[in-house]
């Protein structure tokens, strides 16, 4: 029998319903709800609280784990302060460590890696090793169609927050690993709900008008300034810093004829005004009539008339590559390699602009065959049926030959 510590997972019940499956199956679960919002996603049963400062974390976490002689830890985003601190504690017991997030391939795939995710993940970094593995690993089935409805999520999202909110006098001590507290991420989406039609009409404009110029243009799409992705796994405090270099760059190097479109995240909490600064850097590098914001609009019909995707490290880069796209990331990224994306290891973004170079086909196959049999399990972590796939797949991870993990 194993023993299963669940710590924060993504908004909503996934861990929960997961938990159970295992229990189902003869196995024993811990959760340990840091925050309210914990408590909204897994209220009973098999739960601790941990209501104490975040100092004295490590010595509660590893009595837990050597009390109940845990076996396997799961994680969502394993870059979270306690989280980290509670992989590396881990790592010292001999636990196996499951680290999910959302889909390196969207829609209907989430990740549950084992060791870790994204910068810290331990698939090659070469396209000959990602080749070498490839060779060696299943062959996976077509993944099932399961949606992922951007507005259960937003719902799931809310429910959290709310819980943190309102339960906070529960858990006076917790702080979150993001810069905002849940209170202003709440009240900035508020705002964005009021000025949705305005946003839309304002972001169909910008794109006719990019469009009708006819120009040659480049993606950029931003990632959440909040993300790990930004803050840890590239060279930039956040993105006002990356969209000033990347149009700095696009100023000095880019051909005169070209153009950039500069594509909001749909879940930004519009706490900072893009807009604005992008409009006033971009005045001040000369190059206003050649930047478009956009708010909205379908990134794979940009991606399509694109010349080519310039991105920190989003997986939208990895959807750009499966449509032949060229590719720079200027941050750490599982596809930034020879064969898939450009970085700095192989030219300067500056020489990018003129000589954007799209993937390898043999080095992209071998790429996603790696990551369905190492990486994603097919679901989604917030729609019914999602999440049903979802923990299907990830039992038989758990329970997979351990050559291919």
């Amino acid at each position: 029998m194993k023993t299963h510590l669940f710590l924060q997972g993504p908004h909503g019940p996934f861990f929960r319903r997961l938990g159970r499956a295992l229990v189902r199956r003869g196995d024993a679960v811990i959760r340990v709800n840091c925050c309210g919002g914990d408590v909204v996603d897994w209220p009973w049963p098999h739960t601790r609280l941990f209501r104490k400062k975040a100092t004295g974390w490590s010595a509660w976490i590893a009595r837990l784990m050597d009390e109940k002689q845990v076996t396997d830890l799961h994680v969502f985003g394993d870059w979270r302060p306690l989280h980290r601190e509670a992989v590396l504690l881990a790592r010292v017991r001999g636990i196996r460590v499951w680290a999910y997030e959302e889909g390196y391939l969207r829609p209907d795939y989430i990740t549950m890696e084992q060791g870790g995710v994204n910068g810290l993940s331990s698939l090659p970094d070469t396209k000959e090793g990602m080749a070498e593995l490839a060779a060696h690993c299943p062959d996976v089935p077509e993944a099932h169609k399961t949606g992922n409805s951007q507005t259960i999520k937003t719902w799931r999202a809310i429910g959290h927050y709310a819980g943190t909110i309102f339960l906070w006098p529960l858990f006076r001590h917790f702080q979150t690993h993001r810069p905002q507290s849940a209170s202003r991420e709440v009240w900035g989406w508020f705002l964005r709900v009021l000025s949705r039609s305005a946003r839309r009409k304002r972001s169909a404009q910008a794109l006719r008008a990019a469009y009708r110029s006819h120009a040659p243009y480049f993606l950029f799409p931003l990632q959440l300034d909040a993300d790990s992705q930004v803050r840890r796994y590239s060279p930039y405090s956040g993105m006002k810093e990356a969209i000033a270099c990347v149009l700095s760059s696009f100023a000095r190097s880019a051909p005169v004829d070209t153009h950039i479109i500069i594509r909001n995240h749909p879940l930004d909490n519009g706490l900072i005004d893009y807009a604005g600064f992008i409009a006033s850097f971009a005045t001040a590098c000369g190059i206003s009539d050649r930047v478009h914001f956009i708010e909205g609009g379908k990134a794979h019909q940009m991606m399509d008339k694109s010349l080519g995707v310039v991105v920190l490290n989003s997986t939208i880069g990895i959807s750009a590559l499966r449509q032949g796209k060229p590719v720079y990331c200027v941050g750490t990224s599982i596809y930034a390699m020879p064969g898939l994306a450009v970085n700095s290891a192989e030219m300067p973004l500056d020489a990018f602009w003129n000589a954007p170079r799209g993937p390898e086909d043999s080095a992209l196959a071998d790429f996603e065959r790696v990551l369905k049999a190492r990486a994603l399990v097919n679901g989604n972590f917030y729609t019914h049926e999602g999440i049903s796939t979802a923990v299907v797949g990830a039992l038989q991870r758990l329970d997979g030959d351990p050559s291919i993990l």
